[in-house]
């Protein structure tokens, strides 16, 4: 009888590893006998398009890594300062300010995620701040940055 249970449960398991084990027998050059694809270079077309493509992602990725950097090196030195002026003259707060409208995206969703001072760099990159309420907290100021770049 427990045996009969055992082997009722191993069955699924059994069948799922069998799957996995045979797509890694497969070789990716097998798909060549049933289309009629030789080489996607040999259309100049396809191949300018990858290119551009390839560019494109490419500076997505490099601004994207960029910004990232800048944010872990920034909140690293400035996690427990209380200065202003110390917070955003940071030379990685500077640099991720100089990315300019390339990195709001990355800021809009840092301070979405988790409000920060890093709401501070969107004030510079547009040159105003979102609200004059003195009494507005920097949690208020990164909602009300979100609200107003993703509408």
């Amino acid at each position: 009888m427990q045996l009969v249970q055992l082997s009722n449960k191993l069955r699924p398991l059994t069948l799922a590893a069998s799957i996995l084990t045979a797509a890694t027998a497969f070789a990716y050059s097998d798909l060549d006998a049933y289309s009629g694809i030789l080489t996607i270079t040999t259309n100049n077309k396809t191949s300018e398009y990858i290119n551009t493509v390839d560019k494109s992602d490419r500076s997505f990725f490099l601004q994207k890594f960029r910004f990232e950097n800048h944010l872990i090196n920034w909140e690293k030195k400035a996690l427990f300062l209380s200065s202003t002026k110390t917070i955003i003259e940071n030379e990685d707060f500077q640099s991720i300010v100089a990315m300019g409208y390339s990195a709001v995206p990355y800021i809009v969703e840092e301070i979405e995620k988790k409000p920060s001072t890093l709401v501070w760099a969107l004030n510079l990159i547009y040159n105003r701040k979102i609200t004059n309420n003195q009494n507005a907290t920097i949690s208020d100021a990164c909602k009300l940055w979100v609200k107003e770049l993703t509408k």
